[in-house]
């Protein structure tokens, strides 16, 4: 579920606990829970001497940046679907904490994920497969979808494409329902290639929807929470198309459930007509 505003909620609540107002938090170790079978997650030994992190996200990525001394070694992660982080007292953990930073002051930063889809992987920087953010490398994120129109990807409908993180990085199920629904010219089955070419306003609003989600908390849903309680409301009248049950939906080729404005279930309808 985190998409590109809650991972840069997660990245801004990582670096308030570790940095806060005052000096630096020092931490004195890295724990993987050992329930945590991953094959894929590489974990950073625990450096031997104090250490300090940080955090920054791009999309759906985000980078620990674990610091001691001169050396700094980059964790990246994915939060797969509920991932999130949580500072509590040392001892208090959540029984779903799979990587855990013990602070000097007796409390503990841990990577929470209840269904276990987050990954990480330390010694590695962003992913080469995926393309600018959209919110904080604006223009590079235009210029990556337009050079690359003539792609047969862009063949695809538009409700596909906009789940493609290598053009679309950090746009997931809420973000490109409540994108769509704001071009309501905008037939959601359409040829990527004709939308973009015919609607710019499309790569706009794939800027300023997150950057607006990212304002008002991030997406409260399922089984994300922001890390600060904001006010959940607010989000909630944001949302117009997503997870409505007066909004039409498919399951999509990839298995994902896309809302959309019911205008268009004709146009739907051609379109899993033409799958056949």
């Amino acid at each position: 579920m985190p998409e590109l505003a809650e991972l840069r909620l997660t990245a801004d609540y990582i670096n308030e606990c570790s940095q806060g107002k005052g000096p630096m938090i020092h931490y004195i170790k890295i724990e993987k829970n050992p329930a945590h079978k991953g094959t894929h997650c590489i974990t950073p030994e625990s450096p031997k001497d104090y250490f300090s992190l940080s955090a920054e996200s791009r999309g759906k990525e985000l980078i620990l940046y674990i610091k001691e001394g001169d050396k700094t070694t980059p964790l990246r992660m994915s939060m797969g679907m509920s991932g999130h982080f949580k500072l509590t007292n040392t001892g208090q953990e959540s029984k779903h904490a799979h990587l855990k930073f013990y602070r000097k002051d007796g409390t503990t930063l841990s990577f929470v994920d209840v269904r276990r889809f987050g990954k990480w992987k330390a010694g590695e920087t962003w992913s080469t497969n995926r393309g600018p953010d959209p919110t904080t490398e604006a223009d590079e994120f235009k210029y990556n979808v337009l050079k690359n129109l003539d792609k047969r990807v862009f063949d695809q409908p538009i409700h596909l494409v906009l789940m493609n993180q290598k053009y679309f990085n950090g746009i997931g199920n809420y973000l490109r329902a409540e994108i769509l629904y704001r071009l309501p010219e905008v037939n959601p089955f359409m040829e990527a290639r004709e939308v973009i070419d015919n609607c710019p306003m499309l790569l706009e609003l794939c800027t300023t929807i997150p950057r607006k989600a990212y304002s008002l908390g991030g997406g409260q849903l399922k089984d994300w929470e922001n890390p600060w309680q904001s006010d959940k409301e607010k989000f909630e009248r944001f949302i117009k198309c997503y997870n409505n049950k007066n909004m039409g939906h498919i399951m999509d080729k990839n298995g994902r459930r896309f809302w959309f404005d019911p205008k268009w279930n004709i146009k739907m309808l051609e379109h899993i007509s033409k799958q056949k």
